[in-house]
C-alpha cells in the first residue's frame, strides 16, 4: 500500500498551508501523492512531492458536476491503495470522501480517513449571500454526505476554530468524537520573526496581504485608503495572488492603477515583506479558519486590524494584540480601519504594546509549525512510524 494521499481544491493553497505535513511522512520513508485542482504550473515549487492534477471547481458548487470527482478519487484510490488518505477543503472532504469509503469497501484503503475543513467558506456561512434552488440543495446534500461520512469508522475531521467545530457539531454533521480543533496551518518561527531592531518611525506601513477577493475585505481596505489621500503619513499597501476566474476578484490592472495604495502583486517571501511592515489588516467578510497572515504578521511581532468573526478574534486581542472591527456595511468597515490605523500612526507607543502583545500571544498559542504537524502526523496513523534505517 502507498502511504498517504492527499486531495486539496487549490495547489497554491496547499503549497502555502499544507505541504509541511505530507513532506515530513515523505522524509519518514513513505509513499505520499498530492492531487489538486487550480494552477498546476506551480507544482514544481515542490520538487520533493509527487503531484497529480484534477480539475476541482472552486467558485461554484453544482452537486451533479461536482460528482465527477468521486469517480476520478475512486481511481486515484483504487491504483494507490493508500494507508491514509487527507482531504482538505469542502468539496475534497465530500466528494473524495465518500470516494475513500468505497475504496476501503474494495479493500484497496484507505485505513483512515482524515477531512480537514480550514474554514466554513462561501457557501456553508451563516452569513452567506448564496441562495436560490442550487445553493440550498447543495448544503443539504452536503449535510447528507458528512453525516454518513462522519458516522463511519476510522473518519477524523479537523477544524481550525472552536466556532466551526461547534457549528458542525452542533448541526449534527459530525460526530463530536470524531473531530477535533487544530489552530491554523501552522506557522515557522525560524522564518516569520520579529525585524531585529526597530527603526525610527516614518510613514505607517499597513499591509493588505491575502488572495485579492472583495470578500476577503480588499474593497474596505481600499476605501480606507481613499481616506488617506490627503497627505497624512500611512502608506496603504496591497500584496496577493489574483484570482482571475473569481467573479469576486480584482484585475491586476485595477489594483496598479489605484493611486490611494501601493501595488505589489503576488510575492514569494512573505517573511521579508512582513519584516518591512508596521500592520497588517485584513477586513474578511466570510468564514476562515484562523487567517494564516494573521498568525505569520503575529510571529513577526506585528499588530493587526481585522473583523470581529471567529477564526480572527481567536489570533487578534481587540485592544491587546490589534484591532478588532465589526463586520458589515463598507463604508462604516471603511471608517474602522481608517480610525484604527491614524490611531496607531499617532500614536507609536500604542502599535509598539501591540506589536509586542502580538508576539507573545503567538508563541504561547500553539500555532507553531511544528506543534501543527505532529497533530496532523498523529491523526493520520505516521506517528513513529519512520520506514527509514
Amino acid at each position: 500500500m502507498a502511504g498517504l494521499v492527499v486531495i486539496c481544491n487549490d495547489l497554491d493553497y496547499f503549497l502555502r498551508h499544507r505541504a509541511e505535513v505530507p513532506l515530513r511522512i515523505k522524509k519518514e520513508g513513505h509513499q505520499v501523492t498530492i492531487v489538486t485542482g487550480g494552477r498546476f504550473g506551480r507544482a514544481s515549487d515542490q520538487p520533493d512531492l509527487d503531484f497529480e492534477h484534477t480539475p476541482i471547481e472552486r467558485f461554484s458548487f453544482n452537486p451533479f458536476l461536482d460528482a465527477a470527482l468521486t469517480i476520478r478519487s475512486l481511481k486515484i484510490f483504487l491504483r494507490t491503495k493508500p494507508e491514509a488518505v487527507h482531504l482538505i477543503t469542502l468539496k475534497p472532504a465530500i466528494y473524495a470522501g465518500i470516494a475513500a469509503l468505497i475504496s476501503r469497501a474494495l479493500g484497496r484503503g484507505p485505513q483512515r480517513v482524515l477531512i480537514t475543513i480550514p474554514g466554513l467558506g462561501r457557501l456553508m456561512s451563516p452569513s452567506s449571500s448564496l441562495s436560490g434552488f442550487m445553493a440550498n440543495f447543495a448544503r443539504k446534500l452536503i449535510g447528507l454526505a458528512l453525516r454518513f461520512i462522519s458516522s463511519q469508522k476510522d473518519v477524523h475531521f479537523t477544524f481550525e476554530t472552536q466556532h466551526d467545530f461547534s457549528v458542525f457539531v452542533e448541526k449534527k454533521l459530525v460526530k463530536q468524537a470524531g473531530a477535533s480543533v487544530i489552530k491554523g496551518a501552522g506557522v515557522n518561527p525560524a522564518l516569520f520573526y520579529p525585524k531585529e531592531k526597530s527603526e525610527p518611525m516614518g510613514a505607517l506601513r499597513i499591509l493588505f496581504a491575502s488572495r485579492l477577493l472583495k470578500s476577503k475585505g480588499l474593497e474596505a481596505f481600499l476605501m480606507a485608503a481613499q481616506k488617506n489621500v490627503h497627505g497624512r503619513s500611512i502608506q496603504y499597501i496591497v500584496a496577493g495572488m489574483i484570482e482571475a476566474d473569481d467573479p469576486d476578484g480584482y484585475s491586476a490592472e485595477e489594483l496598479a492603477r489605484n493611486p490611494a495604495i501601493t501595488f505589489l502583486g503576488e510575492q514569494n517571501d512573505m517573511p521579508s515583506l512582513l519584516r518591512t511592515v508596521d500592520v497588517v489588516c485584513l477586513p474578511t467578510l466570510y468564514g476562515e479558519g484562523i487567517p494564516r497572515i494573521l498568525i505569520e504578521a503575529a510571529a513577526c511581532g506585528i499588530a493587526s486590524i481585522a473583523t470581529d468573526v471567529p477564526g480572527c478574534n481567536e489570533i487578534v486581542l481587540n485592544g491587546e494584540t490589534g484591532v478588532l472591527i465589526k463586520p458589515g456595511m463598507l463604508p462604516e468597515m471603511a471608517n474602522e480601519i481608517a480610525s484604527a490605523t491614524d490611531a496607531y500612526a499617532k500614536n507609536p507607543s500604542l502599535l509598539a504594546d501591540h506589536s509586542q502583545a502580538a508576539l507573545t500571544h503567538f508563541r504561547a498559542g500553539g500555532f507553531s509549525e511544528s506543534s501543527v504537524i505532529e497533530h496532523f502526523v498523529e491523526l493520520l496513523g505516521f506517528s513513529g512510524r519512520s520506514l527509514k534505517n
